[in-house]
């Protein structure tokens, strides 16, 4: 069984969390400082500098926040049957974060520092898709690649996808979608 965490730190870390989705409705990620984010939390500096380095480690454990939220749902929906339909279902929870946090995301894709955001968002991503095909090939799951190929490549084609998606306004959620399961039937 896991370790519990202190309620002190689960409330600092929500606080900072819930202050750092507010701002970056408000701003771009390079024009928030570490000193703005810890008065809109109400958290001592020395206190966010306890659990993390910068900023950027900061938006990694934002990320890995939100994908446990992701996590929860996408176990849900997986039919162990179909490893496409952890796909599906992780594109549907992509769509539904960027449909309920419209300015948060036109805020990090204007951000100057997207390039290095977006890399930091692809490694988690590929970290959690990686250990859900681990424990798919371990639940008698049969992948055409390893875990970590096929990962990899999902990641990549998910978050630039979504880049190209937000930036051209084209194609609409449904038609994505549809698409991008026909996609993954030649996987």
């Amino acid at each position: 069984m896991g370790q519990k965490t202190d309620l002190r730190i689960v409330k600092t870390r929500k606080a900072l969390v819930d202050a750092f989705l507010q701002l970056l409705e408000e701003k771009r990620f390079e024009d928030i400082t570490v000193n703005e984010l810890c008065e809109r939390a109400m958290v001592r500096r020395a206190t966010f500098y306890k659990h993390f380095a910068d900023k950027y480690e900061f938006f990694v454990f934002v990320i890995n926040t939100k994908q446990e939220q992701f996590q929860a749902q996408t176990r849900q929906n997986v039919a162990p049957e179909n490893p496409q339909s952890l796909y599906l279902d992780i594109t549907t929870n992509t769509l539904n974060f960027m449909n309920s946090n419209k300015k948060l995301v036109q805020m990090v894709f204007e951000s100057k520092m997207l390039p290095t955001l977006l890399e930091i968002l692809s490694q988690q991503i590929a970290i959690d898709v990686t250990q859900k095909l681990k424990e798919e090939v371990q639940s008698g799951a049969r992948l055409r690649a390893s875990p970590q190929l096929m990962a990899q490549f999902f990641t990549g084609g998910l978050v630039y996808t979504m880049k190209w998606w937000v930036a051209q306004k084209k194609v609409s959620e449904a038609e994505l979608m549809e698409e991008f399961a026909s996609l993954l039937n030649i996987l």
